[in-house]
């Protein structure tokens, strides 16, 4: 018998992390000026904080070393946040994706499953 608790697990990291980015989808719909708040390095990666500072909301991206290098980000530098059907598509000011939110309708066909090889 196989557990399931993995997979619950998997659903609710999921849930947090789409819950995160809906708190800030306000901003994004009003075409809130974003821009990077905080870069901060781990053993993962980096976490780059992109904040609207006059909206009072920030939304933290996760990167990977090499996308975050790649990038060359800065703290102070401005992000373009693209309305598309299904969410917004926040990137660098010379066309690179940072990460995509999804909004209500998009959320509810996000699924993500464990795929043993």
């Amino acid at each position: 018998m196989q557990s399931d608790g993995l997979s619950r697990q998997s659903e609710a990291s999921l849930a947090a992390s789409v819950e995160v980015p809906a708190a800030a989808a306000q901003a994004l719909s009003q075409g809130a000026r974003f821009s990077v708040a905080a870069i901060e390095a781990s053993a993962q990666g980096a976490a780059v904080t992109v904040s609207a500072v006059a909206a009072g909301t920030s939304i933290v991206i996760a990167l990977s070393a090499q996308q975050a290098a790649r990038l060359g980000l800065k703290v102070g530098q401005a992000v373009v946040v693209t309305a598309v059907a299904a969410g917004w598509l926040i990137s660098t000011a010379a066309g690179e994706a940072l990460c995509f939110v999804p909004n209500q309708s998009a959320r509810a066909l996000l699924h993500s499953e464990r795929i043993d090889t």
